[in-house]
């Protein structure tokens, strides 16, 4: 996945692309129903087409707070969310791959946990991946690195530290009695990321991992379109809008949007 990001950066470059990192989007500027630009760090920046990849519910509520939002498509349910674990393991376990799934005992109680209760269930169905499986160096010698998550529900105001610390040690538990060894002692470092925290980075609302959840056959139809009817010369892309969520439906989404707006005529030399 990074080597997709990675690849499209160095391509933009190519063509010219000028990126402006740590550089954060404060508004997007409308004037009279027309995106005419962001203010970034108090400046106005100047543009002929916005488009944002921010998930679509901060991009009206922070963005712009000024213009109206379809409160419509905003008040709809937000997919799961995710809790990961990434743990520095000073041990290799042969018996593990790449991708690894340990399913969980109680399926439809692990569902009512999580959309019903929005809560974690004690016996989570828990994936590990091990990207020094593949790329040794990504590991030091003997070592293993592993990202272990598991699904959760999204930010409702949860006591998300007590949550951690149960599913920390649920999962522990779990991994020790399934690997015959006492995992916990083995973890060199570790980083926790949770739905708050995946909301703080990402600006997902709620954590969500797919924006607007899925649960339907007209999931997809309801979502926000890749434009703007109310603001013109405004375009969105990415999980939170048309066609989904997930890296393959990303990537349509900028595609989708990409096509729609105009490409300028090449000056002749």
């Amino acid at each position: 996945m990074h080597s997709i990001t990675y690849s499209l950066w160095k391509l933009a470059q190519r063509l010219g692309v000028l990126f402006h990192f740590e550089q954060k989007a404060e508004r997007i500027l409308v004037e009279k129903g027309i995106a005419v630009g962001i203010q970034v760090n108090g400046i106005k920046v100047e543009a002929d087409k916005i488009v944002s990849n921010m998930d679509v519910f901060p991009s009206y509520r922070q963005l712009m707070p000024d213009q109206k939002a379809p409160e419509k498509t905003l008040a709809q349910e937000r997919s799961s969310s995710a809790l990961i674990f990434y743990w520095g393991i000073k041990k290799s376990f042969q018996e593990l791959d790449l991708h690894n799934i340990l399913f969980s005992d109680d399926y439809p109680g692990e569902f009512k946990a999580l959309f019903e209760e929005k809560t974690l269930h004690p016996d989570p169905t828990v994936y590990i991946n091990i990207t020094s499986k593949e790329e040794a160096s990504d590991a030091p010698l003997g070592c293993e690195n592993w990202f272990v998550m598991i699904n959760a529900p999204g930010d409702y105001g949860q006591n998300w530290e007590e949550l951690k610390q149960q599913a920390r040690k649920n999962i522990l538990e779990k991994l020790s009695r399934v690997l015959g060894c006492d995992i916990e002692p083995l973890i060199q470092t570790e980083f926790t990321l949770d739905p708050p925290g995946i909301q703080d980075a990402t600006s997902s609302y709620r954590g969500a991992l797919y924006g607007a959840a899925s649960n339907d056959r007209m999931a997809a139809f309801l979502r926000h379109p890749n434009f703007s009817s109310k603001i013109r010369n405004l375009h969105f892309c990415g999980g939170s809008v048309h066609p989904g969520g997930g890296i393959p439906l990303c990537l349509l989404s900028a595609r989708i949007t990409a096509d729609l707006i105009p490409t300028p005529n090449p000056i002749s030399a």
